[in-house]
Parts: structure tokens; C-alpha cells; sequence
């Protein structure tokens, strides 16, 4: 009698394991012909049965019916609708992560790479569906929310081997970082990615500005040429370096830049107007004025209703006002008839300077730098209605 019940306990045993496998092989079958549904029912149920969950193969399985779920969902609206699947698809993708990772790590653990390739391919799509998830949120403003997602994709990424993915979610990465106030973690990221000559452009110029905040004005250089070096044709990177040069009074690497940006001006036509205001710019910089003011016009000429050529023009312009000023009221007080001379000259770049604040305004009625340079030009210039005009304008945007 005992040997008959152990018998029917054998039998009954290879049944119920025969049965967990024909789940497996049904759930890939209801995968093939989209019955995504029961798919999902089939391989949940082998994934938590005694006899299959520690086998790679379930799990590959797993990793490929919650991937093809989630591909539907962004594909195929009807058919998702059909499945009547409930869970957050974000959720499903991280299931289907997970499944593929303890398939991998099953094969790791045998010695077996069966599922690998297959299983590596599915992870790059699933991560490239968790960045774009990851990227939403953090496009729309949600830089904390972003976090704990970017690091996670960072980490799947680097499993799935795909470099692409981790290095464009690690540059967002660090701007989340940035704007959350995580400085440190943020100029971590920025190092690691220039170092792998990252191709996006507000890497170099956040590090470039945390190097300048640290006061280690050679590293920020060297951030800007390797940004230079790695985006031969951004006019921007190299607009930042003419002026670091500058800075630091390095005039002849200065002019490098300058010939170079001014060759790139002569060679362009759609972002020609905003690499004449950077050579204007660098050009003013350097106390080259009369070089300066016909970039400026010349970006104007372009485009006149731009506000970057008019406000960089009324700054040019302020700034000669104040040094004139400045040198008329170092003079001894003999000099009389040289320090009225230089008060008129001061005067008259001011006055110069008015329209193209007042052109900045049009465009961007609460452009805080032009208000606040027409509110010392107007007091001046005892233009008393427009100075009171304009600080009642800065004074309603203090209170906003």
C-alpha cells in the first residue's frame, strides 16, 4: 500500500511540474499571437511556482511578454485596451527589467548564455522606454521626480550595455542634480562625462561655471576647449572661451577664438546673427569698441528685432558711459574744463544707450537688465517721468 501512495505522490508531482512547464511554453505561446493577457497570467503564475522560477528560461519569458506588453501600450492603443491590464505601464517595464535581470543572472550562475543576447536586446528597449519616461517628467519641470529614475536607468543602462542611453541619461542626470541644488553629485556627473567627451553642450558650460564658482579658472578653461575640441562647430563654447582667455588676460589665445568665431560667421547663414552678437561681445569685452559696435549692427541688419544685439549694444554703450564718468570724477579738481568735457562724452553714450533698452523692452517688456540700466540712465540724465516710470516697473515686479 505504501509503495501505491508513494506512486501516486511521484505521478502527481511530475504532473504538477509538468503542468508549471507547460505554463511557461503556453504564456510564450499567447505572446506570439498578442493574447498578451493570459501570456501575462501564464508566466506570473511560473514565475512564482516552485519548479520554474529558477529557471532562466521563465524569466526570459517574463522579460519578454511584460516588454512586448509595454511596447503595445506606446504602439498599439486598441490592442493594449484589449488586454484590460490595469498595473502602470512604468511599473511594467521595471517588472520586466527585473525578470530580465534574474534570467541573466540564472545563465551567470550556470554557466549557460542561451538567453543572453535575446535577453540583452529586450533590456536596451525596455531602459530606452524608461529614459524617455524619465525625460518626461524631467522636461516638464519635475527635476526631484526625475532622480530616482535617471539613477535607475543609469544603472539598466549600464547592464544592457548601452552606452548611448546611460550617457544621455546621465547628462540629465546632472542638470536634475543641478537644479535640485546637488552641486557636488552634479560636477561628479559633469567630470565623468566630459572625460567620455559627451556631445551635449550645457555639460561643458555647467562645469565651465562650477569650476568659475570654485575660482579654478584653469579647469574651467580646459572644460571649454575639450567642449570646443568635442563640438568643433558650437559657437557658444567657443564664444565662453574667447572670454575666459580674456579674463585671465590671455589676449593672443583671445584672438584665436575671435578669428575662428568670426571664419564661422562667414561660413553660416541660419545662426549667423547670434555668432556676430558673441563676437560683439567678446569684442567689447576686450575693450575693443570699435570692432564691436559694427558686429552688432551687423547681427541687427539680419535681425532687427532680435533683443541680443540691441541689449548687448545699450550695455556697450552704458558701460562707456560709467568709465567716462569714472574717469571724470578722478580728476583733480583743477581739471575743471577736462571733467566737463568728460561729463558731456558720459552723457551722450548714455543717452545713446537709451534705444536699444527701450528696443529689449518691446520684445521683452520685463527684461529686469534693461529696466535697471534705464533707471540709472534716466536719473542721469534727470529724465525725472521716465525714471519714475521705470522704477514703478521694477518696483511691481519686486512685489510679484
Amino acid at each position: 500500500m505504501k509503495r501505491i501512495i508513494l506512486l501516486v505522490a511521484l505521478l502527481a508531482f511530475g504532473l504538477s511540474a509538468s503542468a508549471q512547464t507547460m505554463k511557461v511554453q503556453s504564456a510564450y505561446a499567447d505572446l506570439k499571437n498578442n493574447r498578451l493577457a493570459n501570456a501575462k497570467k501564464n508566466i506570473d503564475a511560473a514565475c512564482e511556482h516552485e519548479n520554474t522560477k529558477n529557471d532562466a528560461k521563465t524569466w526570459h519569458y517574463a522579460g519578454l511578454i511584460y516588454a512586448k506588453i509595454v511596447e503595445v501600450s506606446q504602439t498599439d492603443e486598441k490592442l493594449f485596451k484589449k488586454q484590460k491590464i490595469q498595473t502602470p505601464v512604468p511599473e511594467l517595464a521595471e517588472i520586466s527589467t527585473q525578470a530580465i535581470i534574474k534570467s541573466l543572472d540564472l545563465e551567470k550562475a550556470a554557466s549557460t548564455t542561451e538567453y543572453m543576447k535575446a535577453n540583452i536586446n529586450t533590456l536596451k528597449y525596455i531602459v530606452g522606454y524608461q529614459f524617455a519616461n524619465a525625460f518626461d517628467v524631467f522636461d516638464k519641470g519635475g527635476y526631484a521626480q526625475s532622480i530616482p529614475m535617471f539613477e535607475n536607468v543609469s544603472k539598466v543602462a549600464q547592464i544592457a550595455g548601452d552606452d548611448e542611453i546611460r550617457m544621455k541619461n546621465n547628462a540629465c542626470l546632472a542638470l536634475a542634480y543641478d537644479a535640485t541644488g546637488q552641486k557636488d553629485k552634479a560636477a561628479e556627473l559633469y567630470r565623468q562625462l566630459v572625460r567620455q567627451n559627451t556631445k551635449e553642450e550645457a555639460i561643458y558650460i555647467n562645469l565651465f561655471l562650477a569650476n568659475k564658482r570654485a575660482n579654478e579658472n584653469d579647469k574651467a578653461i580646459n572644460v571649454l576647449k575639450a567642449g570646443v575640441k568635442n563640438l568643433p562647430a558650437n559657437y557658444k563654447l567657443l564664444g565662453l572661451l574667447s572670454g575666459a582667455y580674456i579674463e585671465n588676460g590671455n589676449k593672443e589665445e583671445a584672438d584665436k577664438c575671435i578669428a575662428a568665431l568670426k571664419a564661422m560667421a562667414d561660413t553660416i547663414s541660419h545662426d549667423k546673427p547670434n555668432v556676430l552678437v558673441i563676437i560683439g561681445n567678446a569684442l567689447r569685452d576686450a575693450n575693443n569698441t570699435e570692432e564691436a559696435i559694427p558686429m552688432y549692427n551687423k547681427s541687427l541688419e539680419l535681425n532687427p528685432n532680435q533683443t541680443d544685439a540691441n541689449l548687448n549694444l545699450g550695455i556697450l554703450y552704458f558701460n562707456w558711459a560709467v568709465d567716462l564718468k569714472d574717469q571724470a570724477d578722478k580728476l583733480p579738481i583743477e581739471a575743471a574744463e577736462a571733467y566737463d568735457k568728460l561729463q558731456v562724452e558720459s552723457k551722450s553714450k548714455f543717452s545713446v544707450a537709451i534705444p536699444y533698452f527701450e528696443k529689449v523692452l518691446t520684445q521683452k517688456p520685463n527684461d529686469i537688465r534693461a529696466l535697471n540700466a534705464l533707471k540709472v540712465i534716466y536719473s542721469r540724465l534727470e529724465m525725472k517721468e521716465k525714471y519714475q516710470e521705470v522704477s514703478a516697473k521694477l518696483e511691481s515686479l519686486r512685489n510679484k
